[in-house]
């Protein structure tokens, strides 16, 4: 929130300079006129209480990225974060579900995707352990991680297939990745938490050529919740590994009409063809797991972080050349050049013509 305000300031003040008026008048007009609301207003997330022996996992809505909230008897343990300006969002969501410490943060890759908010989390709260695995990325969002360790006096750390972690007496089993990889993803944390008779399983972004290595380790990978690899890529979640993992239910962290097309069909024939139970945040908003050892229940947290425009959307309009898309155009612009409408008949009217290539 704090960044957002920091950017409607600026705004405002560029406007202001062009004769506007007070800028402090024209951002409380902009707050008051309700536009920006879904961005100023929190999920509506109550403290988080969870019994020792039982597991609450909170896969929290950061559109087109991941971030996971592991919570057990009133400790915590984050699974990456998020994008870069997920920040806000990550910290509210973490302050208002009462997180103080962190005992566990893993941040499965150096992908910024992965990682963006990690260092904001890191500075924010006390924190016990950081696990990421033993490559680099000569990102700047990769090194604000590392300069947040070192702020608190840590160092992070790498941790082997087979080591086995403690999460406040639930073990946590490391499967990859079993190798340096060139592709980043491949090199991502797999981890599995236990709680009773039930499973998790995070697999981060790895692709086919680390699911098929991870096999061959002989683990175990059952589970009953996968969260689904790399947003439902098609590069990953081969039939092989589904088959052992044998999870009644699937969590895709997915942002809307995104460009990749994630979550891809063929992944998600992949999924219903093992009778797993699919469960979306592009789709649900914020998805939590809850579970006491043997039963597994699922709930919504407060609404999703995109706007009701957005979820709607049959067609996405490019804003520079004022053409419409379907979802899966391979010409969708990025983020911040779309319009989203929720028919044809709204995208002429708004002085858009059909894309030329899909042909909507």
């Amino acid at each position: 929130m704090k960044k957002l305000k920091q950017r409607l300031l600026l705004f405002c003040l560029a406007l202001g300079l062009t004769g506007c008026g007070n800028t402090g008048e024209i951002l409380d007009e902009v707050i008051q006129s309700g536009i920006l609301d879904e961005y100023l207003q929190p999920e509506n997330v109550q403290k988080i209480e969870v019994p020792e022996g039982e597991l609450e996992v909170h896969f929290i809505d950061v559109g087109q990225a991941d971030c996971a909230l592991l919570a057990s008897g009133g400790h915590f343990m984050l699974i990456d974060g998020g994008n870069n300006d997920d920040a806000d969002r990550i910290l509210t969501y973490l302050q208002n579900a009462g997180v103080k410490k962190l005992d566990i943060v893993v941040g499965t890759h150096p992908h910024e995707d992965h990682i963006g908010s990690l260092d904001v989390a890191i500075e924010a709260f006390d924190v016990e352990t950081v696990y990421m695995p033993e490559v680099s990325a000569d990102t700047e969002t990769y090194r604000d991680v590392l300069k947040a360790v070192k702020g608190k006096g840590l160092q992070v750390q790498h941790p082997a297939p087979g080591d086995v972690l403690d999460f406040n007496g639930l073990p946590v089993e490391i499967f990859g990745p079993v190798k340096e990889y060139s592709n980043l993803n491949n090199n991502s944390i797999v981890l599995r938490v236990s709680v009773g008779e039930t499973e998790f399983l995070f697999t981060g972004d790895v692709e086919t050529e680390a699911e098929f290595d991870i096999l061959d380790q002989g683990f175990d990978i059952s589970a009953d919740v996968l969260k689904v690899s790399h947003h439902g890529s098609s590069g990953s979640s081969v039939e092989e590994f589904l088959a052992y993992t044998d999870a009644d239910y699937a969590v895709i962290s997915v942002g809307i009409g995104n460009s990749y097309n994630h979550p891809e069909d063929v992944t998600l024939k992949r999924l219903q063809n093992y009778g797993m139970e699919i469960f979306r945040t592009d789709q649900l908003g914020t998805i939590v797991c809850k579970t006491d050892g043997e039963k597994i229940s699922f709930r919504q947290e407060g609404k999703s972080s995109q706007s009701a425009a957005v979820r709607e959307a049959a067609y996405i309009g490019n804003k520079n050349s004022m053409k419409y898309h379907t979802l899966d155009c391979s010409s969708l612009p990025i983020e911040k050049n779309r319009a989203y409408f929720a028919d044809q008949a709204a995208a002429e009217e708004a002085g858009y013509s059909p894309c030329g290539s899909c042909k909507p």
